[in-house]
C-alpha cells in the first residue's frame, strides 16, 4: 500500500457503490473464482472495477477482453503456466473444460508459451474473444493470472502487490527493480503513467482496496 493517491476523497462512495453493484451481480463467479486460486475476493472486485467496471464485452483498442480485460493468447498462456507449475485443481479444469471443451487440451499440451501444435490449430493460442466474454471464464482466468503474479512476489513476509498489480497491466514479461514501494512507484511513472494510475487506483489512499474494506 501507498499514501500516493489517485483518487479524491470525494469518488470514494461513488467507488463503493459501484463495487457493490459489481459484487452482487457477479457474486458467484467472482465467490468461486476467489475459492479456486485463494485470490482474495475484495482484491479481485477490485481489479474487476478498474479493468472494466464490471462490463463484460468491452473489448479494448489493445484487443483486451471483458471483466478483467485479458487478450486471448494471455488467457492461453495462464493456463499454460498454471499447469506448467502444477497449480491446476480438478475444480479448475472442470470449469476450463465446460467452457472450453476439446480446446483445453491445447494450453494444456503445449510445451513452451506459443508452442504451435494439432491441438490449437498450429496458431499457439486456443482461445477466442467471446470465450473471454463469459463472466464465470473470464473471472476465473485473470484471479488465476494474479495468482501466479502474487506468488512471484512474495518477498520474505511481504507481499508486493504493486508489483503484481503493475505486471498484470503492463504484461507478465514487463521487469521491475527490486526497490522498495515509493522507488518501484517512481520507476513504473516513469516507464508507464497508465500503468502508475492502475496501482494508485487499487492500493493507493483513497483507493479501491481501502474503500472496499470499510
Amino acid at each position: 500500500m501507498t499514501q500516493r493517491a489517485f483518487y479524491a476523497g470525494t469518488a470514494i462512495a461513488a467507488n463503493k457503490a459501484k463495487m457493490a453493484s459489481i459484487g452482487k451481480k457477479y457474486a458467484r463467479e467472482l465467490e468461486q473464482a476467489s475459492t479456486l486460486t485463494n485470490v482474495p475476493l475484495p482484491l479481485l472486485l477490485a481489479v474487476t472495477f478498474t479493468e472494466s467496471a464490471g462490463q463484460p464485452q468491452i473489448v479494448s483498442s489493445a484487443g483486451a477482453v471483458g471483466l478483467m480485460q485479458l487478450k486471448p493468447q494471455t488467457a492461453n498462456d495462464v493456463i499454460f503456466l498454471e499447469n506448467q507449475a502444477g497449480r491446476l485443481s480438478s475444480q479448475e479444469l472442470n470449469v476450463l473444460r465446460r467452457h472450453l471443451g476439446k480446446r483445453l487440451d491445447g494450453p494444456l499440451k503445449q510445451k513452451y508459451l506459443s508452442h504451435k501444435i494439432r491441438e490449437n490449430n498450429f496458431s499457439g493460442n486456443a482461445l477466442t474473444r467471446t470465450d473471454l466474454q463469459t463472466p464465470e471464464l473470464n473471472l476465473l482466468l485473470g484471479a488465476m493470472l494474479l495468482g501466479i503474479l502474487i506468488d512471484q512476489h512474495r518477498e520474505g513476509n511481504a507481499l508486493r502487490l504493486d508489483k503484481a498489480l503493475v505486471r498484470y497491466n503492463r504484461g507478465y514479461f514487463f521487469k521491475l527493480p527490486s526497490t522498495d514501494v515509493e522507488k518501484t512507484l517512481d520507476f513504473v511513472k516513469g516507464k508507464s503513467g497508465e500503468a502508475y494510475a492502475y496501482a494508485l487506483k487499487v492500493i493507493g489512499r483513497n483507493g479501491l482496496l481501502e474503500t472496499v474494506a470499510t
